[in-house]
């Protein structure tokens, strides 16, 4: 069976989307996929694997250090559950080991 995203959480991710690449910018991003979890101790969590444009793409680290903060507001002001987020940062070759 094919689970499909409900409307909900189609936009939560576009929210978590969309407050990424206003963190990150001018850094350009490929796809972004959350995934709900848990932590080790059991405390819900977003997991979100951010998949840059370019394998060459540079971060701003000062940017990415507001990432916390950019994505727990984006979700608050949105009415969406607040869940700590976990990210991940691959280049597009590296998001294309993981999926083989």
């Amino acid at each position: 069976m094919i689970s499909r995203k409900t409307d909900d959480t189609q936009a939560r991710d576009r929210i978590i989307r969309e407050a990424i690449e206003n963190t990150l910018s001018p850094a350009r991003i490929g796809n972004v996929r959350v995934r709900e979890d848990v932590d080790h101790m059991g405390d819900p969590i977003y997991r979100v694997d951010i998949v840059l444009a370019h394998d060459d793409e540079e971060l701003d680290v000062n940017k990415t250090i507001r990432l916390w903060e950019a994505v727990i507001n984006a979700l608050k002001d949105s009415g969406h559950e607040v869940r700590f987020p976990i990210f991940t940062f691959m280049n597009p070759s590296e998001a294309r080991e993981n999926a083989a």
